[in-house]
């Protein structure tokens, strides 16, 4: 059975570092899923907690029904982290996984953090100890799209021993940090949905 045969479905994009609501892959989202909603947030990465972006995001999902997340990069991140509370199917594209090594290298450039930078890294390093080490195992809710060779995150292999109970994983090469080949995800997204 198609997914336009399915109910009007809600699908929340999560966006990464340097993106916002209107990123690409929200607008290819739209293209594939023409017959669906995307809902697809603008997030103030440099200014906004952890916490704040999860309480953000559980209003998101509450007040439009979703039915899938996805999320890439840092916004994959937080959507791994949606499973504290969230129990339906949650897509991440190369997410990261030691986010306060990656706030270091992107967001300060591998300077030392200072004023309210130090206080972000300090809120990222508490959630990251309390929420997203401490995640549950959900099976079957998880799938993963990753590239073999991302430039910016490397080698995503730790990431699936970590998360052991993922229903899927697309490995992609000639894709790089940005997941250039995300169109290819229409079918496997569509056969997750099949498979609730």
């Amino acid at each position: 059975m198609l997914l336009q045969y399915y109910y009007n479905m809600n699908f929340l994009y999560i966006h990464g570092y340097g993106s916002n609501g209107n990123a690409h892959k929200a607008q290819l989202l739209k293209q594939m899923f023409p017959n669906h909603s995307v809902i697809s947030p603008t997030i103030d990465y440099n200014h906004q907690y952890p916490t704040e972006i999860q309480d953000s995001l559980k209003q998101i999902v509450s007040k439009h029904n979703i039915d899938l997340i996805v999320g890439s990069s840092l916004g994959g991140y937080h959507a791994l982290c949606t499973t504290q509370w969230y129990k339906n199917i949650v897509w991440c594209i190369n997410p990261v996984r030691d986010v306060t090594d990656t706030i270091h290298r992107v967001l300060l450039k591998g300077n030392p953090a200072t004023g309210s930078d130090l206080n972000l890294v300090e809120a990222y390093v508490q959630f990251d100890k309390q929420v997203f080490r401490q995640l549950p195992p959900r099976a079957g809710q998880l799938h993963f799209a990753l590239s073999i060779d991302d430039e910016l995150l490397g080698d995503h292999t730790p990431l699936l021993t970590q998360f052991p109970h993922y229903a899927h994983v697309v490995w992609e090469k000639e894709s790089g940090h940005q997941f250039l080949k995300f169109d290819s995800l229409k079918n496997h997204i569509i056969q997750s949905i099949q498979n609730l």
